[in-house]
């Protein structure tokens, strides 16, 4: 009789061993959560028009602060948001001979209520490079192409490189330095725009040519990283 007790005593513990060790199902590991971090909610408190750039007064949550943005119709009272944003202490802006004691400074904002598309392009696997400039570029001598920069750019980190583009975005005098966005027209795998930091000063839809020196997996902290960046841009004429 005890032999059966035992025997069945250390059935019962087999049993509990095996429930607490039964793998999770998918139903919970569906339930958790993904949070975007670097995505900010913000209301719009004031608005400080400059030269380059729209300064605004932000509320977020209990948090009330300073972003910039490249110059925006933007609306006070209205609730958008952004991704990333790069701190900038005690920034002076020439143009409200302001002084900030922080400033982030984002490359735009989310407009919850702009118009959606009614009709949704279907892009192709073989669309996403494409080796064709855009009408009216030629490239300059020794210059390279966006879809040859990214195509090489293992093989061109810490090289000096000529690009020849079309500014799409411009953002002067962050730490130091003059952010330009070039497109051509070409891409590689879905890249088609390189960041470009320099001292020359360019503006929207003109096309220009640069040397600078390819830089891989730069991280500049507050949520910008690049995975290619052209530094210290000069420009070609």
């Amino acid at each position: 009789m005890k032999k059966i007790i035992s025997w069945s005593l250390a059935s019962v513990i087999m049993l509990m061993i095996l429930v607490q060790c039964k793998p999770k199902t998918d139903k919970q590991e569906t339930t958790k959560e993904v949070v975007n971090s670097n995505l900010h909610k913000i209301t719009i408190k004031e608005v400080l028009n400059a030269t380059a750039y729209t300064y605004l007064l932000v509320v977020e949550g209990k948090k009330e602060y300073w972003i910039a943005i490249p110059k925006t119709d933007v609306k006070v009272g209205k609730t958008y948001s952004y991704e990333g944003g790069m701190e900038m202490k005690k920034f002076e802006s020439k143009d409200l001979k302001r002084t900030f004691d922080s400033v982030f400074f984002v490359e735009g904002l989310i407009d919850p209520e702009a118009p959606v598309p009614t009709e949704v392009a279907v892009i192709k696997k073989d669309t996403l490079t494409q080796t064709q400039l855009s009408k009216g570029i030629t490239l300059a001598k020794g210059a390279l192409s966006l879809h040859d920069l990214f195509a090489d750019k293992d093989k061109l980190a810490g090289k000096t490189v000529i690009l020849t583009g079309k500014v799409v975005k411009f953002m002067p005098e962050i730490m130091s330095k003059n952010w330009i966005h070039l497109q051509d027209g070409s891409s590689f795998k879905g890249s088609n725009d390189i960041t470009v930091t320099s001292l020359i000063k360019a503006k929207i839809d003109e096309t220009i040519t640069i040397k600078g020196t390819v830089v891989l997996n730069k991280d500049l902290g507050s949520g910008y990283k690049y995975d290619i960046l052209v530094e210290d841009a000069v420009l070609v004429k």
